[in-house]
């Protein structure tokens, strides 16, 4: 019975939710999630509206994507350290995710690379912009002394999601054509809705974030 209640209390035991949390975790599911999915099948979706070289465009496009966002981090990190209050983060977080989904709604136009470049560019903004507000937010809503607890079912949520959606994604595209549009567009439009749960957090008042300033 020890070794029951042992495990009842390592498993299950943990304090109140916290919703802030909660909802950066959900943010973060419909942004990062579905975009990891995307990464893994964009390669096979080029190279059926491109044709020849999609493993060279897709090479670039990450060239593009990273070089972008690698060198936007800093100049958006100090500008959500500008502001005593965190809506400036909450609002680059929502702004970013938008930004993010909108590049996803054009892929069904893309007849040549230059078009997929600059789509990984406005993602890249978006991208860096949720990245680093997201951070911020996050670790400073950590609750102390569970911290260890609320990044592993983080990471837990967020894994067992990004699974559920690449199940989904892989058997709906492999279909058609057609259908890989849908899924492309569809994820889209999920992480630009994704934004809604940053507009949640300026309903909780008692926000860590905003009392450490």
């Amino acid at each position: 019975m020890s070794h029951v209640f042992l495990f009842r209390k390592f498993f299950f035991s943990r304090p109140k939710t916290n919703h802030i949390i909660a909802l950066l975790t959900l943010t973060d599911i419909f942004t990062w999630g579905t975009h990891l999915v995307l990464t893994a099948i964009v390669g096979i979706y080029l190279s059926q509206r491109i044709g020849e070289d999609a493993v060279q465009i897709v090479g670039i496009g990450t060239a593009v994507y990273m070089t972008t966002h690698g060198i936007l981090q800093l100049p958006i990190g100090k500008l959500v350290d500008m502001y005593k209050t965190d809506t400036d983060e909450i609002l680059i977080l929502i702004i970013g995710s938008i930004l993010m989904g909108s590049s996803y709604l054009f892929y069904p136009l893309i007849t040549s690379a230059e078009l997929y470049y600059a789509l990984q560019f406005v993602f890249a903004v978006g991208a860096a912009m949720n990245l680093i507000s997201w951070k911020k937010l996050f670790a400073q809503n950590l609750d102390k002394n569970a911290e260890g607890v609320e990044y592993g079912e983080y990471g837990l949520v967020m894994g067992l999601s990004t699974a559920l959606f690449g199940l989904i994604a892989g058997s709906v595209a492999n279909i058609s054509m057609q259908y890989f549009n849908i899924v492309i567009v569809s994820f889209g439009v999920i992480t630009m809705l994704s934004s809604i749960f940053g507009v949640l957090i300026f309903r909780i008042k008692k926000r860590k974030s905003n009392l450490l300033r």
